[in-house]
């Protein structure tokens, strides 16, 4: 039942090295994807991350709480076009725990890395995602989700 998998879904911050399977990245992704968004609007960008390089360096893009990426064999950098809906950041939200919640009912542990609104020293930590990530200056990241086999 759909209660068990949200009572039991907790931050996971500690991974094993084993790699998810392809399925089991298809399925979080295809979760987050079918996420609804206001006016079917669907402002949301799911950017994939599973060079273990660049997970590594996301670990370091704020001061605090980063940390569970050291160890992540795959993440999700969620991210939005804020000009296309004014609803980005709760569109966003929505479609991260989706993510999450799919990984809870796959046995797969996952954690919320907060990147909107933290800082790495004076700089935003969204710009430093956008730099990680080549992303588009205008490109709001509201999180980075990592994900892994429970430890």
């Amino acid at each position: 039942m759909f209660i068990d998998i949200a009572r039991s879904r907790h931050s996971c911050r500690s991974y094993t090295e084993a790699p998810l399977s392809d399925e089991q990245v298809r399925l979080i992704m295809e979760a987050g994807e079918l996420a609804p968004s206001s006016r079917d609007l669907h402002p949301v960008r799911l950017i994939p991350v599973s060079d273990i390089p660049t997970i590594r360096r996301l670990a370091g893009c704020k001061d605090h709480g980063a940390e569970p990426l050291r160890g992540a064999t795959f993440a999700v950098v969620v991210a939005a076009d804020e000009g296309k809906a004014d609803t980005w950041l709760e569109d966003a939200s929505i479609a991260s725990i989706m993510m999450q919640l799919e990984a809870e009912d796959l046995g797969i542990g996952s954690c919320w890395i907060q990147i909107h609104l933290r800082s790495l020293g004076d700089r935003p930590a969204e710009d430093v995602v956008r730099e990680i990530m080549g992303l588009e200056d205008g490109t709001r990241v509201l999180s980075v989700i990592s994900f892994g086999r429970k430890a």
